[in-house]
């Protein structure tokens, strides 16, 4: 795979969810570690999962992705991406709604025939707490 498939899968996030359920086999591996969402061979609650960030609901917070990078090949490899939120409601339980929030994250995709068998995200909640005027852990500064 490449960043152009990669920014392709994130874009069906956006109200295309039968498209990108066809990403996924049978038998396959997801995680957000964030979430703590783990899912495993059971494409109707993954499906399920996805929906939150569908774009489908009117009433419900906006989220856009982009892919930045992508180290790797057809077999597998890593997705840095931004995922921004025009939040419309709470978000994890935090205080969210009227804030726009644009974090970054990585994704490990590992593919067998082209399909994902194996998803692992990770993002910056820390950044997002700051962005949202959260107490939050500091942001180090190295120069």
């Amino acid at each position: 795979m490449n960043l152009a498939w990669e920014q392709d899968w994130l874009e069906q996030f956006d109200n295309r969810l039968d498209r990108l359920m066809e990403n996924y086999p049978d038998t396959f591996e997801y995680e957000d570690i964030n979430f703590g969402v783990r899912i495993i061979n059971d494409r109707n609650r993954l499906r399920r999962w996805f929906a939150a960030f569908e774009n489908a609901d009117p009433d419900a917070s906006v989220h856009r992705f982009r892919a930045t990078r992508y180290h790797g090949d057809e077999r597998g490899g890593t997705l840095e991406w931004e995922w921004e939120i025009e939040h419309r409601t709470d978000f994890l339980g935090l205080p969210a709604a009227g804030h726009r929030t644009c974090i970054a994250g990585l994704t490990i995709h590992a593919f067998d025939k082209g399909l994902i068998v194996l998803e692992r995200s990770l993002w910056d909640a820390g950044a997002m707490m700051r962005q949202l005027g959260l107490q939050a852990p500091a942001e180090a500064d190295f120069q």
